[in-house]
């Protein structure tokens, strides 16, 4: 009896599949025959109960099937009835899709009784997807993905369709467990890369066809729910697709459009550089900085300031005394999304560099006294440089290197505008600025210091002083020595390099550190290149020192020295030899 009443069950389940495929089918081919779109609609009038029907299959099935049961542990002889139950349900659910391509707007009625529920499953099998034994290419996971391929399918229909009416169930359809969990677990299944690409789609018809002033709220709140999740460090992870639809949107959008809800915008990005964990804080910081960008092209110049402005306040004032992980990371994410914006837009954002030049100032000089101050009392281990104890918290200077790249960005730009940002104030900013910068040629960098480099691998013969200050392997990330080579740049003058010059050569000539002689001559060396003739009045300072370096012990700095004087050479078309004397 019992076997008679599950061949029963199967044989509902098939009836069910072939009447879904079949409706599917004539709702796909109802235009074929005729091109008048009158005789299509009276044509379409037909499948409008059949959409009632689907929906209220729809609603069943989401209630009917516990996804959370659904595990490769099982072996109770469930595994043949989810798939028939998964064919079933996929099936339902491109049916209703055809449907709301075929009827549109005449299915609103029922839109809610298909987007909910689906809606719904999804978020059943993620969780599944996510959390039980499900094994990648097995019967159930092939099951649960012909589900979630189907469900999207559905949703993109609606997305696509009509767009509007989507509207109302996105803040559902976005949260952390539903549409942005799919991007987590890597499935490189053609199931997996299947649903990948539907997902994309639907990602796609959101960011284009959603009205601008009803997305984007929706997503800054999707954003904030990500890292206000109960889950430890949030679920930063799904706040990436959400960054990822809200950029497109930003970049498909309107000047007009985007300017009421620029301030929503500003919200979410603020959420996502707050995030204070190491944990995908790199990917974070590159999903924000490419929205601002998108949002920065849309706007006028006029609109930068005091969009800058406001960064600037939520950043806060510079305290050295602070050194909370909160104030830390939001000085991180500030010069990160500084250095993106100035690379974006070079000369047009030195007017906003004029508003943190003082900013700047106070971060070099707090780096400087904290990385260049020498022992001064015996006993104090937290001033005992040369015993690797330092008086500072090494992530507190974890900034520094973006503000570089930052500054380097500007001065670069500065430079090929005639260096007129540099030097206004009578040379006031360039001295204020080269003073902190000339002293960290000479810094003690801990061992443990964080550096971003160009590798995104910190190579072990290469010590954490080469990569921030000689620009190892950091040449597109940040470094003192770029940043000295573009501020000498965009100086343009003897009289303001006169002091520049002065700090090389005091690097240099430090007789109790090779590597600080290395940086010294390296960057007299880059500045020389990068200068050529112009600076060879003040080569006359250097060749005595020059000619020091020449007998230094270590063979690589005596390159570099001699690297110097070929360049001097050959800019002044004579021999240096007797001078080097």
């Amino acid at each position: 009896k019992k076997k008679g009443n599950n061949n029963k069950d199967e044989s509902s389940y098939i009836l069910r599949q072939t009447s879904f495929r079949a409706i599917e089918e004539l709702a796909k081919n109802l235009g074929l025959g005729t091109t008048n779109e009158k005789t299509s609609r009276k044509r379409s009038i037909v499948f409008l109960p059949a959409v009632q029907v689907v929906a209220s299959f729809l609603r069943h099935g989401n209630s009917s099937t516990d996804f959370n049961t659904i595990s490769d542990e099982n072996t109770d002889g469930s595994l043949a009835s989810f798939s028939i139950e998964s064919q079933v349900l996929s099936s339902a659910l491109l049916c209703a899709s055809a449907l709301i391509i075929t009827l549109q707007a005449r299915c609103v009625a029922h839109l809610q009784g298909i987007v909910k529920p689906a809606i719904s499953m999804l978020s059943s099998v993620n969780k599944c997807l996510c959390h039980n034994k499900i094994e990648i290419g097995g019967a159930n996971h092939q099951s649960l993905k012909l589900v979630q391929l189907s469900i999207i399918r559905t949703l993109v229909a609606v997305a696509e369709v009509m767009p509007k009416f989507l509207a109302p169930f996105l803040e559902t359809l976005l949260a952390p467990t539903c549409l942005p969990s799919i991007s987590i677990k890597h499935d490189s299944s053609d199931e997996g890369v299947a649903v990948e690409t539907m997902t994309e789609r639907l990602e796609n018809a959101i960011a284009t066809k959603s009205p601008v002033h009803q997305l984007i709220p929706i997503l800054s709140k999707a954003i904030k729910t990500c890292f206000n999740c109960r889950k430890a460090g949030g679920c930063w992870q799904e706040a990436l697709p959400i960054l990822k639809i809200l950029n497109f949107s930003i970049s498909q959008s309107s000047r007009s459009d985007l300017s009421p809800v620029v301030g929503q915008i500003l919200n979410a990005l603020a959420q996502t550089y707050g995030h204070e964990l190491s944990e995908g804080r790199n990917l974070l910081l590159n999903g924000a900085n490419e929205t601002l960008l998108s949002l920065v092209m849309k706007l006028s110049e006029s609109q930068l300031r005091p969009l800058f402005t406001r960064l600037r306040e939520w950043r806060g004032e510079f305290d050295s005394s602070n050194h909370s992980r909160s104030v830390t990371c939001k000085r991180f994410a500030f010069w990160s999304l500084s250095a993106a914006v100035c690379q974006k837009l070079r000369n047009l954002f030195l007017p906003c560099m004029s508003i943190v030049v003082g900013d700047i100032v106070k971060e070099l000089e707090y780096a400087s006294s904290c990385l260049c101050t020498p022992s001064k009392a015996k006993g104090n281990k937290r001033q005992k440089i040369q015993d690797n104890s330092f008086a500072f918290e090494v992530e507190t200077l974890s900034p520094l290197q973006p503000l570089l790249l930052c500054l380097e960005s500007a001065l670069k730009a500065d430079a090929h505008e005639g260096g007129n940002w540099i030097r206004s104030e009578d040379g006031r900013r360039y001295r204020m600025l080269l003073e902190p910068l000339g002293k960290l040629l000479q810094a003690t960098v801990p061992s443990d210091f964080v550096i971003e480099s160009d590798e995104n691998d910190r190579r072990g013969s290469v010590s954490a002083y080469e990569m921030l200050i000689q620009g190892v392997g950091t040449q597109e990330q940040g470094n003192i020595s770029q940043t000295l080579t573009a501020l000498a740049a965009a100086a343009g003058n003897e009289q303001l390099w006169k002091p520049l010059n002065y700090s090389l050569l005091e690097a240099c000539g430090n007789d109790k550190r090779a590597d600080v002689r290395k940086t010294g001559v390296k960057s007299l060396l880059n500045i020389i290149q990068t200068l050529g003739e112009e600076y060879m009045v003040l080569l006359p300072e250097c060749l005595p020192v020059l000619s020091e370096l020449l007998e230094d012990e270590d063979e690589s700095i005596i390159a570099l020295a001699k690297e110097c004087v070929q360049h001097g050479e050959e800019l002044l078309g004579e021999s240096l030899e007797d001078s080097l004397r």
